[in-house]
């Protein structure tokens, strides 16, 4: 046994196995269920633990030994055919490399194999054979080939997450066999082909995270009928057309207060954009989000009138395409806005002073379009950088150095409200003159 295995199992030698630490035992008090010893190496050298430590604990539930900088046990195949009754692994940021094992417990519902540094494909026994599997992570580690066999059969998945690989192939046909997927994150990895030919219809789906792929062709409707569906993120692929009129299909973006809290565990998190910048979100804030991005392709048409009734979402990027048209007044009514990112695209008109009722916005971005006229200062407004509207010269106003003449277009509002001052004031200096006229 190494130095380290004697430190940190130190009291594992005494008679009463449930005062062990890192140890839970079943209500009986007589069997070990869970082991857990998270993080507790600071040393980044790799440690290979003697399987044997955990081999003989043959009612064993849960093994979670994440951030431990293992770099793989002693026959660690064997680890797993031990454990008839394993529900839970965890071994997750550790230093494990090679092909992904095989060889697990029929019964396991959650695997997280994340963070190390594993190769090669999924072998096609972690997903064919596993039919009571809830969750699985793969995320963050080296893996090619396809996504799924397409044989694959993981009929009660939940969750699944692969994300930061270099996974290639199409949106895989295995997932739409499973229809109470909740959470998809398969950002950031090489998919490609017309997303909207291979992605499937989930009823149950709340979370799809397909950003920093190499999907094409035009956004798929299949989207607007996944009405429970609560963040959206399809940012950095090759996608074209017309946003789709029909995203006020979406339940759930309609109203946040829809469907409500939807139950998270511990396990889920993701990572996602939010107000410019990156963040790993998990429960219970994960729960509540709402988020549409559709940044960095090249779609093309009009905001859709739609779009705007979406009044349940915290954030909105179209950033970083071909839009074309005037910003739509009624954004205002998209009252739990945080973040909108309208950036990099060609629209024309003026800023609708409408704007300003987004009481929550803090996270404004226009910039590099063909906007013109007055930018309004109202509220949460007065507080935006000049980076906010930059690449747009005929903007004028606050924060810009660039003042606005007696030619700037001004917002409807605005123009509403100097009529109706001129108006007042016509009325003003012709009143009298009617009094005297009539008095005569």
């Amino acid at each position: 046994m190494s130095s380290y295995e004697s430190s940190a199992f130190s009291n594992w030698y005494v008679e009463e196995c449930c005062d062990w630490e890192g140890v839970e035992c079943d209500p009986s008090h007589t069997r070990i269920h869970k082991i857990f010893f998270p993080h507790l190496r600071s040393d980044s050298e790799p440690w290979f633990p003697n399987a044997t430590l955990f081999a003989r604990f043959k009612d064993l539930q849960e093994l979670e030994l994440p951030g431990n900088y293992i770099g793989g046990f002693i026959t660690i195949h064997g680890i797993n055919l031990n454990f008839p009754e394993l529900r839970h692994l965890d071994l997750s940021n550790n230093s494990f490399n090679g092909n992904l094992p095989i060889f697990f417990s029929v019964q396991l519902q959650m695997l997280d194999l994340s963070d190390n540094q594993f190769q090669g494909g999924i072998p096609h026994g972690m997903t064919s054979n596993m039919s009571c599997l809830l969750y699985l992570r793969l995320s963050r580690n080296n893996l090619t080939g396809d996504l799924f066999p397409k044989n694959s059969s993981l009929p009660n998945l939940r969750w699944i997450y692969l994300n930061n690989n270099h996974l290639s192939g199409t949106f895989p046909y295995a997932l739409s066999k499973i229809m109470k997927l909740r959470i998809i994150d398969i950002q950031n990895n090489e998919l490609s082909g017309e997303l909207s030919s291979y992605l499937p219809v989930l009823p149950k789906l709340n979370i799809l995270i397909l950003g920093g792929n190499q999907f094409g062709g035009q956004l798929p409707v299949q989207i607007c009928q996944m009405r429970d569906l609560h963040v959206l993120d399809l940012s950095e692929n090759d996608l074209s057309g017309d946003i789709p009129d029909c995203v006020d299909n979406v339940t759930s973006w309609l109203d946040s207060s829809y469907g409500g809290y939807f139950l998270y565990d511990s396990w889920n998190k993701i990572d996602l954009t939010f107000k410019g910048s990156r963040y790993i979100y998990s429960a219970p804030p994960l729960a509540y989000l709402r988020v549409i991005d559709v940044s960095c392709n090249r779609l093309t048409g009009k905001i859709p009138i739609q779009m705007t009734r979406l009044k349940g979402i915290h954030s909105l990027n179209v950033s970083n395409n071909l839009l074309i048209g005037q910003i739509p007044s009624s954004l205002g009514n998209l009252i739990n806005l945080e973040s909108l990112d309208l950036s990099h695209n060609n629209l024309t008109g003026v800023l609708p002073h409408e704007l300003v009722g987004l009481v929550s916005l803090s996270a404004f971005n226009v910039s590099f379009n063909n906007l013109s006229g007055m930018i309004p200062i109202e509220k949460q407004f007065g507080t935006f950088e000049s980076d906010s509207y930059l690449g747009n010269p005929n903007l004028c106003g606050h924060p810009l150095q660039i003042k606005c003449n007696d030619s700037a277009e001004t917002p409807p509002i605005y123009a509403r409200a100097e009529k109706s001052v001129s108006i007042m004031y016509f009325a003003v200096l012709i009143c009298p003159f009617f009094i005297v006229i009539c008095l005569g």
